[in-house]
């Protein structure tokens, strides 16, 4: 008798379990990727990373170029081998993306724009995060990696992506390219970059 109860209970438990899974999940809206080329303009629209209210509508992003750099070649291209020690211990190469970014209508000058703190390239099994030293190491005039723009302004940057051999092989970067990801939701919006 003992032994039917706890049965009885552990099924009951188990149904209840799932069904407040499933209560929680069903109204998940899982965002839809869209997928672009490299030299394509790409609009942010009224997509976001975090919260709705971030108002990137109205910037333009478009990848240029991108290459992947020993990070040793990357501080010598710079002239910033005396820099070495802001890259973490681990960081063995910096995949870097060259892009456009304008603001054709957002009106929000010195308000909202766009935070590239949030930008990662996105592989089908690894992110790799961008790295804030490389990047204003690569662009000397850049404040930090969040701005806003006048409308009707674009410019030129190279985002620098922190890459560690333990995390990711370069032979896996190269067999699986990874991809820019520059909104979440609801559309998650890659760029590729070859």
């Amino acid at each position: 008798m003992k032994k039917v109860v706890i049965v009885l209970l552990a099924v009951v438990l188990a149904i209840g379990g799932g069904l407040r899974v499933y209560t929680v999940n069903r109204s998940v809206d899982v965002p839809v990727i869209q997928m672009f080329s490299k030299g394509e303009e790409v609009p942010v629209g009224k997509d976001f990373f975090s919260y709705a209210d971030e108002d990137m509508d109205g910037y333009i992003v478009t990848v240029l170029d991108a290459e992947l750099l020993s990070a040793t070649d990357f501080l010598k291209t710079y002239h910033a081998e005396a820099k070495a020690q802001l890259l973490g211990i681990f960081t063995d190469y910096i995949y870097t993306v060259h892009v456009r970014i304008a603001n054709r209508d957002n009106p929000h000058t010195g308000e909202k724009g766009i935070s590239l703190q949030q930008y990662m390239l996105c592989g089908t099994d690894y992110i790799l995060s961008l790295e804030e030293s490389c990047f204003l190491i690569a662009n000397p005039k850049m404040p930090g990696s969040s701005f806003s723009m006048k409308k009707g302004t674009s410019m030129e940057l190279l985002l620098t992506f922190d890459v560690m051999s333990q995390t990711v092989s370069v032979e896996h970067l190269t067999e699986d390219v990874p991809k820019l990801l520059i909104s979440q939701y609801p559309h998650q919006k890659m760029i590729e970059l070859d």
